[in-house]
């Protein structure tokens, strides 16, 4: 079923996907890497039934096609693989979620600009909450590659600053790969074990995830099953792939269908059937860190968790709708990769953000989104009526997902007793009954 699904939903993606709905302006998949010059892109999509649809499409490289097998940079997906790693070691008791890293973190001592001890806590590094210092790990040619040590002093060859504490901890949200590269230094110093065998142990081997490492040798040692990158306009990068030291925040190299075993396993620790994850660890994974943010502990939060990735010569984004039981992930080997992955992701969303209802789930009567504003719902055999104020009353389209206004960007759902939710370009408001 999958299958014939997405065969469907490829051969129209929109190409103006704020609205939330298919609009008129749709593309083929092909099309699209065609316009936007990326060569290669592999998706996979399954659910906790252990259904998968996995399928490659375009060039890898060298006139090589992409397979369900070809592996790519996962990017900034790394995070969120570390981030379960990093967990179950907290799980294990090996780290203290909330506790001061400086315990563990031996080889190095994070301090702030005027380099005094700075203390920071797991979950900080984990929510991108610490405070460290704003950078992004773009790699490196394989002979010019710093180590980890160098990358957190900022010395030797390395393109980036040091690591230092620059604002207060625990204050806000600022996403920088330096979280997670002070949080690989915590994990090897914690279990004397390297980052690499870390992660395959706690997260690889038990997930299953056999096309995936870490290590950064591992694109050397099978040229032929990974993709080579590329910049803007297809141009190919030199030497077909950069290398990253900062292997927590930006070194894992996956596949699709290895990253939605991770986001479905996700799932199911949330949902306390998971034997590798406890259901709370899993439960702050996908819940916001700052009040009112979209980031858990390595996890983007809403009706989909997950991450994305974007680094030198590869995009990709791996999600799971866990009120579907439906995880989705795809990776292309372009840095102009967006486009194509933001109209499969609104694809995606369309099938799985919204669970279906049916006319009879309407409920007639009078709903207010602020106390000037109340809008009117009428069920009658011929269907359901909107009135909004100042507006004639129309007839809403009954759709697979809900209800739409015929002559608006506006989808209607009714998610419970005495509730409507209106949808206008992407962004959701709730109107209440009242007594």
């Amino acid at each position: 079923m999958i299958a014939q699904e997405w065969a469907r939903e490829l051969e129209r993606l929109d190409r103006n996907v704020s609205s939330g709905r298919l609009s008129p302006d749709t593309a083929t998949l092909t099309e699209l890497m065609g316009v936007y010059a990326v060569p290669g892109v592999s998706f996979a999509v399954g659910d906790l039934s252990g259904e998968v649809w996995a399928a490659g499409f375009g060039t890898a490289g060298t006139g090589r096609p992409v397979t369900a097998e070809t592996g790519f940079a996962a990017c900034s997906i790394s995070k969120h693989v570390t981030a379960f790693g990093a967990l179950r070691l907290v799980q294990q008791g090996v780290l203290e979620l909330d506790g001061d890293i400086g315990g563990h973190l031996t080889s190095w001592r994070l301090r702030d600009r005027a380099g005094h001890p700075a203390n920071v806590t797991v979950r900080q590094l984990l929510a991108h909450t610490a405070g460290l210092s704003d950078t992004w790990y773009r790699g490196y040619p394989a002979d010019q590659t710093p180590t980890l040590l160098q990358v957190l002093d900022g010395s030797g060859p390395v393109t980036t600053p040091p690591v230092r504490a620059t604002m207060l901890p625990g204050s806000r949200f600022r996403y920088s790969g330096s979280h997670y590269t002070v949080l690989e230094q915590l994990m090897v110093d914690a279990t004397g074990t390297s980052f690499e065998e870390l992660m395959r142990t706690l997260v690889l081997e038990p997930l299953a995830m056999s096309g995936s490492s870490f290590d950064q040798g591992f694109p050397h040692r099978r040229p032929d099953l990974v993709a080579h990158g590329h910049h803007g306009g297809g141009v190919p990068v030199p030497g077909g792939r950069r290398t990253q030291p900062e292997k927590a925040a930006a070194g894992l190299w996956s596949t699709p269908a290895d990253l939605i075993r991770l986001d479905l396993e996700i799932a199911r620790a949330v949902a306390g059937e998971s034997t590798l994850l406890d259901r709370e660890l899993a439960d702050q994974m996908r819940t916001p860190a700052i009040p009112g943010g979209g980031y858990g502990l390595g996890t983007e939060t809403g009706e989909r968790w997950g991450h994305t990735g974007q680094n030198v010569g590869y995009t990709c984004f791996s999600y799971v709708w866990p009120d579907r039981g439906i995880a989705v992930a795809v990776m292309t080997n372009s840095e102009d990769g967006w486009e194509v992955l933001a109209a499969v992701r609104a694809a995606a969303d369309r099938l799985y953000a919204v669970t279906p209802v049916d006319r009879g789930t309407a409920a007639a009567g009078r709903y207010f989104l602020r106390d000037d504003y109340p809008v009117d719902i009428t069920v009658t055999d011929d269907g359901v009526t909107f009135a909004a104020p100042g507006q004639r009353p129309v007839v809403l389209t009954s759709t697979p997902d809900g209800y739409h206004h015929p002559g608006l960007d506006l989808a209607i759902r009714f998610p419970g007793p005495g509730v409507v939710e209106l949808r206008q370009e992407g962004t959701v408001q709730t109107a209440a009954s009242r007594p």
